[in-house]
């Protein structure tokens, strides 16, 4: 059963209840001072929180959406986005523009037969998008669940998207995904240059 803590990111001007398992990269490896990546320790599942400057074109929400999913997608990757909408987090600002899809990103055949260690079958991606327009900032959590050959994997007909069939680890990345949302709270809008409180 995953146990959630509150974390401070980004030297606590935001903060979110995240996995006790997953551990800050940041102690391990340099990260951009943009964003805030866990790591699951007993997995390959991973949190990234990033802070971008507003998308503006393309000129929609939900267009906007797609172009964070698409910029994180590696190009030779395969993907499908299954499912799209809108939700509200209660510890934001009422009406805060926030939206978020399920994906799925698939690497490319292995050529040769050179299968690289680790790499995934299939990651799941469940992507949230926060529009701070005030702020003119996007703020991008994305949750990653790797689906590697010969870990954890699921059994034959447990998993099909299309069916609404996700899976234990995808099932996991929902908990975590729901968890990130109801618990997101900004502590200091200067995070964001403005100072603006929301507004």
């Amino acid at each position: 059963m995953t146990t959630f803590k509150p974390t401070e990111l980004f030297g606590g001007a935001i903060t979110a209840r995240l996995p006790t398992s997953y551990g800050d990269v940041s102690n391990i490896r340099e990260v951009p001072d943009h964003q805030e990546i866990y790591l699951d320790a007993s997995g390959f599942s991973s949190i990234i929180i990033e802070i971008a400057e507003r998308v503006s074109q393309p000129p929609t929400d939900q267009e906007a959406l797609k172009f964070h999913f698409h910029d994180i997608v590696d190009e030779h990757d395969t993907s499908k986005i299954w499912h799209t909408d809108t939700v509200q987090l209660p510890h934001l600002p009422p009406n805060t523009p926030c939206y978020t899809l399920l994906a799925t990103t698939t690497p490319p055949p292995a050529t040769n037969g050179n299968v690289r260690a680790k790499t995934p079958t299939f990651t799941a991606v469940f992507l949230t998008l926060i529009r701070l327009v005030a702020q003119s900032t996007d703020i991008v959590v994305t949750v990653n669940v790797p689906h590697i050959s010969g870990h954890q994997e699921p059994l034959d007909g447990e998993v099909n998207f299309e069916e609404g069939k996700f899976g234990s680890l995808v099932e996991e990345g929902v908990k975590i995904r729901d968890e990130v949302w109801k618990s997101l709270e900004v502590r200091d809008w200067g995070l964001f240059g403005g100072g603006v409180d929301g507004q």
